[in-house]
């Protein structure tokens, strides 16, 4: 079993996915489609939770990965797929998810050949959240400009502001993505990835 330990930086899977460790920035791309390429056609599950993810070879699984990635096409199929009978899960929805959840975060990564999981390193002590508004988190007036820095040059790209007064979109999965696209673009003031964590719902 092998550990990486760093800060997350995720836009998506077509970008780097950086891990930023003490001495190097590697690419856990290379990790997550090496293990998958390992278990393609093999039973395995997921492990989901509110802060980490791992996925397994599990000879009990009623599950194998489907696992295509296609280059020239600029697609990837990552799958469970429901051993004959029709069902999966879609693994494409569930790992970069994960990634925006966990992103900016101190993070641990542990990789084998027929494993990899990633969640957050503890040790590491950052302001935690709750769901309020559907996925969105309504942002402590006294945490605005303390935690999101809304005003300074690292403004968190996350902290947006409307009818329900300053939010949170770190954890809205759709909107996540869309202000990571922004950012990566360089069409947004903000230019911080903010690293708080959620920790259930209000």
């Amino acid at each position: 079993m092998k550990t990486l330990k760093g800060k997350l930086e995720f836009i998506s899977f077509w970008n780097p996915i950086k891990l930023i460790t003490e001495s190097e920035e590697l690419d856990l791309r290379d990790e997550y489609f090496q293990v998958l390429e390992n278990l393609n056609g093999k039973s395995a599950s997921i492990d989901y939770h509110m802060n980490n993810i791992t996925i397994h070879a599990d000879k009990n699984s009623e599950y194998d990965i489907k696992f295509e990635k296609d280059d020239l096409k600029d697609t990837i199929l990552m799958i469970l797929d429901k051993r004959n009978n029709f069902g999966f899960s879609n693994l494409n929805a569930y790992i970069p998810d994960m990634f925006q959840r966990l992103n900016g975060m101190q993070v641990i990564v542990t990789v084998n050949d027929q494993s990899i999981g990633i969640e957050h390193d503890e040790t590491e002590k950052v302001f935690e959240i709750n769901y309020t508004n559907n996925n969105s988190c309504k942002i402590p007036d006294d945490k605005i400009k303390k935690i999101c820095k809304i005003g300074k040059n690292d403004c968190c790209i996350f902290c947006t502001a409307g009818s329900n007064g300053f939010m949170c979109e770190k954890f809205n999965s759709h909107m996540a993505s869309h202000l990571l696209n922004r950012f990566s673009e360089g069409t947004m003031r903000a230019n911080r990835i903010g690293n708080c964590k959620i920790v259930g719902r209000i």
